[in-house]
């Protein structure tokens, strides 16, 4: 599934549409996302601002882009507590795989429109119902796996909300040590030894992401 919605313009200019759409998440670091302008953004991306308009109708549209892409890492996270695994511990890295790939998760994108919410109720709307699918089908998750509705869920906003506070407090650790950390979360959150060879591959998988450019 692509994180892009098909559109039918095509530009002959030097930005494309996907370079206009991550100008704008790098943009989140500095400004709030419906302050976002594309004066600003051509400047970072070094083309006219009328090259804008090659793709996009106005700057509504690419807020709707913007909201698509981060309606993406729902279905992203939904997808892989739905994934089959060999036990509860490899159905939570299988989540994880989603926090530790940016392509799946940008958590600068998440707690931008989070933010947006706060002055737009109709955004605050569309991240209440993000995060009650998220959380549900965290939830479901732990249930596949022998947890009774109200543990499950207790896990479920475990897995999450330590997440989300992980970001939100700005945590920046290497790499290593949040490997090292991990059979303990998985631990805490499951009751189950995580097997080594999971564990491994996992770290591999880890590694690899955190290599690329």
């Amino acid at each position: 599934m692509s994180q892009q919605a098909n559109h039918p313009r095509v530009g002959n200019v030097k930005a494309t549409r996907q370079d206009w759409i991550d100008a704008a998440v790098a943009a989140l670091e500095r400004v709030a996302i419906d302050q976002l302008k594309i004066l600003s953004l051509a400047e970072d991306l070094s083309v006219s601002r009328s090259s804008f308009y090659w793709y996009f109708d106005g700057i509504a549209e690419l807020h709707e882009e913007l909201l698509a892409v981060w309606s993406w890492s729902t279905a992203a996270i939904v997808e892989r507590t739905q994934r089959r695994a060999q036990d509860i511990t490899t159905a939570c890295l299988g989540v994880y795989e989603c926090w530790a790939d940016a392509s799946l998760y940008s958590s600068k994108l998440d707690f931008a429109i989070r933010d947006w919410g706060r002055r737009n109720a109709d955004i605050s709307i569309r991240v209440y119902h993000a995060d009650v699918e998220r959380l549900n089908a965290m939830s479901d998750m732990f249930e596949q796996f022998g947890f009774d509705e109200t543990d499950a869920m207790v896990r479920a906003r475990l897995l999450y909300h330590s997440q989300l506070g992980y970001y939100a407090t700005g945590t920046d650790e290497a790499v290593e040590l949040r490997l090292m950390f991990l059979p303990s979360y998985l631990r805490a959150l499951t009751d189950v030894e995580p097997e080594q060879r999971v564990l491994d591959e996992f770290a591999a998988y880890f590694r690899k992401l955190q290599a690329t450019p």
